[in-house]
């Protein structure tokens, strides 16, 4: 597990919310291609509405986390910093996601879409959902070193180049997955960078942001289908923004939430586990034959977050088996514990 003495609460409450949307957004999503979901205008709504803005604001916060411990890059130590996030991504996006990729395989006959050898390949240039994640906020971390450097550490000049790459991307894609992750990418990662640990914004006005914003954001759905393709895009970077301030100066008021407490400490395990446990237990209740939504959402979100806690808090007492979730840490502690 990361060090706790250097855990910020409100990072981790936000890294536990963005975690949930991802687990929410993935959830309405099978079970609206399971044929389960009644009540689909509702949820396409919920569902774009969680698109706007969960995984910027996930990006955000690793950036967050980047500038705090920053160092002054040399090209020694850039080469040891790139090897150990190589390392500390790359273990868990392979692992998972051929397991992913395997139990798909496997009961291809019980699965929303089976999987083929295109994601196998894939994993190389066209990652799946989710596993991209890492794969992008890899690509992110081996360039944003580089940038920061050519700009002589001008955070300002940084972030000007990431939004130019982000205006660009609007209009032109590359068939390279690394140089499309840092182009749509980069900007919320940076942006971490301008974020202070403590906003003094008053409770009322976060209210009223967060008022504004959701009934902007229904004025948008309602209209979008209306507007060009590239202004949508420009219009999503706007919203992604927004979005993340306020839910960083949400967080930032919040001093205690039990229910991000049984989960904040396992929101990476949670990431790369929970869409295997959601198709596990979605299987078993159609096999049953149980097709209530209610139930069904009920015990994906259970199953999504719980039961990778789970197997977290076993893992942490089989440790080697960490070394999937964290590579280095993990043979950094069982060196330590061979020496005693």
């Amino acid at each position: 597990m990361p060090d706790q003495k250097k855990r910020i609460e409100w990072v981790d409450y936000v890294k536990a919310f963005a975690c949930f949307l991802v687990i929410l957004g993935h959830l309405i999503q099978s079970l609206q291609k399971s044929g389960i979901d009644n009540h689909q205008n509702i949820t396409d709504f919920i569902n774009w509405f969680i698109y706007l803005f969960h995984m910027p604001l996930f990006m955000c916060m690793s950036g967050f986390l980047f500038c705090k411990s920053k160092q002054t890059f040399t090209w020694k130590n850039y080469g040891k910093f790139e090897l150990k996030k190589i390392i500390n991504l790359s273990v868990p996006y392979f692992t998972f996601y051929l397991i992913f990729l395997g139990l798909n395989v496997l009961f291809s006959s019980s699965v929303n879409e089976a999987k083929g050898m295109d994601e196998l390949i894939g994993i190389f240039n066209n990652p799946m959902a989710p596993y991209w994640f890492l794969y992008a906020l890899l690509s992110i971390f081996i360039v944003v070193p580089l940038i920061e450097k050519l700009c002589n550490n001008n955070k300002i000049l940084t972030f000007a180049i990431f939004l130019v790459l982000k205006i660009v991307f609007i209009f032109v894609q590359t068939p390279v997955y690394f140089i499309n992750s840092v182009m749509s990418y980069g900007i919320y990662f940076y942006i971490g960078c301008f974020i202070k640990e403590e906003w003094k914004v008053k409770k009322p006005i976060c209210i009223i942001e967060t008022v504004l914003y959701i009934l902007a954001s229904i004025l948008y759905y309602n209209y979008r289908e209306n507007m060009n393709g590239y202004f949508i895009r420009a219009i999503n970077i706007v919203f992604a923004i927004f979005a993340i301030l306020i839910i960083v100066q949400i967080f930032q008021h919040i001093k205690k939430s039990k229910i991000l407490d049984t989960f904040k400490n396992y929101t990476f395990q949670i990431f790369v586990m929970h869409t295997i446990f959601a198709a596990g237990i979605r299987i078993v209740l159609l096999k049953l034959s149980i097709d209530n939504y209610l139930i069904h959402f009920i015990a994906g979100i259970l199953f999504s977050i719980y039961v990778p806690v789970l197997v977290s808090i076993i893992s942490n007492k089989i440790k080697f088996t960490n070394f999937f979730f964290y590579p280095l840490k993990t043979i950094e502690e069982m060196r330590k514990e061979r020496k005693r």
